[in-house]
């Protein structure tokens, strides 16, 4: 296909009302970039109306007001209720809480609670509907305990959920093989069912946008009727997060009319109780399965066909590993080490010299973090961002995430930082480093918000001095070499 053919077909997906406005087109390629789905019109207009409403300014007086609520992660899980549709109930699709139960006499071998997680819960039905099962197996038959984490890129359906009452609504034929589970479980008041504190509780509901991936691994991965609003691109996006969040083995449920578009080397196609499904698989499981294969029908090979098949083991190795390319490693004791040398110049020096021959592969992870921070007090950003796209590359640690909100916060874009900032908190809740940074940012704005982020600043370092000697958590390095108390100290003041 030609480029200009490309460019056609992609023109010919945009709705013509979108392509002849400058605010819908604009929030049309933005929505997709940050939550990888293409919005309709009607959806667009009704979000247009709303930010206009918010800004006080149309597109067109002030667009950099749509951009901030587009960057502003608050804001797009408040905005998002225009763009998704909330449409679940209890035991959607139950063939899949059938082949459910059939595995869980397998699946309780592991010997420690159940990890499952239910992304795009919407309004909160499917998350409860497995807590509600799972804890009457673990009560009747099994002996197990578990957790669920739900999240939703609409806060407003994660509210719903974590009020926990539904009408009757939720309650459809689909899921009728249950009902006896419903019954048990579900509290009547007047025309509306409330889920009992003790499901509740088994259940973590959060917002959260599945195009930033997931910070803890799972067993279990229920993402059913979603990934059908995504666009083929972000489909291997969200698949590529899915297949990272499951632990070895572990399962993903996609919706009954999902499954046969789906094609990942990580994920094998399992079929059972009439329902396809997915099992995460690693390079060695894969090979394994390749050996016993072979094994089982040598006597189709020839000698001459073996070369052929060792070749082909090979390949299937290397294409798989590379999908989980090892990390690069950053230490912050050795950061402090280059640092010290004459305020890090020298290992600067050194960092350039390989970013001038294109040859960083062969500096450390340590070395390249700490040419960075020197690189900052300098400030020298176009250099400096350079290195931290190519950490970003190798490396998801908490340090990249800040190096990159260091790196807009020095240069004053305050609504970039504090993502990057809140990414790395959240990553790590002894990094007092962006606990600090976040409430710097907070204090041009509410006394409240502001009081609140010192108070999370104050955690952090506390929880930093209760540490033991650690040298991957010699945090100061990023700060300039003072210590956390110094900051404290200076946040304290500025309470006063």
């Amino acid at each position: 296909m030609s480029n200009q053919q490309a460019a056609s077909d992609t023109k010919q997906e945009v709705p013509s009302e979108v392509l002849s406005s400058p605010a819908l087109l604009f929030l049309y390629y933005r929505i997709e970039q940050i939550l990888g789905i293409r919005a309709g019109k009607d959806a667009l207009k009704s979000l247009n109306e709303y930010i206009e409403k918010t800004c006080g300014f149309s597109f067109i007086e002030n667009p950099a007001s749509y951009e901030y609520i587009l960057t502003s992660r608050e804001k797009i899980y408040d905005i998002s209720a225009f763009l998704t549709i909330n449409e679940t109930y209890f035991f959607r699709e139950s063939s899949h809480f059938d082949l459910l139960v059939s595995l869980l006499p397998e699946l309780t071998k592991i010997g420690r609670p159940l990890q499952i997680c239910c992304a795009a819960v919407s309004i909160g039905c499917e998350a409860y509907s497995i807590a509600m099962l799972l804890d009457h197996y673990s009560k009747n038959s099994l002996n197990f305990d578990f957790a669920v984490d739900a999240f939703d890129v609409s806060s407003q359906a994660i509210e719903t959920a974590k009020n926990a009452r539904y009408t009757t609504n939720t309650l459809r034929t689909d899921g009728s093989s249950w009902k006896h589970i419903l019954d048990s479980y579900l509290i009547s008041d007047n025309d509306e069912f409330i889920v009992p504190q003790d499901i509740r509780r088994k259940v973590r509901f959060f917002p959260h946008n599945i195009m930033r991936g997931l910070d803890k691994q799972y067993d279990i991965i229920f993402f059913r009727n979603s990934l059908i609003y995504f666009t083929s691109k972000n489909r291997l996006s969200v698949l590529n997060n899915l297949a990272e969040s499951l632990h070895a083995n572990g399962l993903l449920f996609l919706g009954v009319s999902e499954t046969s578009s789906v094609k990942h080397p990580l994920l094998a196609n399992r079929y059972s109780s009439d329902v396809f499904y997915f099992q995460k698989i690693s390079p060695a499981s894969l090979l394994e399965q390749i050996a016993v294969s072979t094994d089982s029908y040598s006597q189709r090979f020839t000698p001459n066909s073996i070369p052929a098949i060792n070749k082909y083991t090979e390949i299937i190795e290397k294409t798989l590993l590379s999908a989980r390319k090892e990390e690069i490693s950053i230490n912050c004791d050795e950061i402090s080490a280059f640092l010290k040398k004459e305020d890090g110049k020298p290992n600067a020096l050194n960092v350039l010299e390989a970013l001038e021959n294109e040859d960083l592969e062969s500096m450390s992870g340590a070395s390249l973090a700490a040419g960075v921070v020197y690189l900052f007090s300098i400030q020298d950003f176009d250099k400096s961002n350079i290195i931290i796209e190519y950490l970003e590359k190798n490396n998801s640690s908490v340090f990249t995430r800040f190096l990159r909100g260091e790196y807009f916060f020095l240069r004053g874009i305050t609504d970039e930082a504090e993502k990057f900032f809140h990414e790395a908190a959240v990553k790590d809740k002894y990094f007092w480093p962006a606990f600090y940074r976040m409430a710097v940012i907070a204090l041009d704005g509410n006394r409240t918000r502001f009081e609140y982020k010192v108070k999370k600043t104050m955690e952090s370092i506390d929880l930093w001095n209760s540490l033991e000697s650690d040298n991957m958590r010699k945090y100061e390095c990023f700060m300039g070499g003072f210590s956390p108390d110094y900051f404290k100290r200076i946040l304290e003041k500025k309470l006063a």
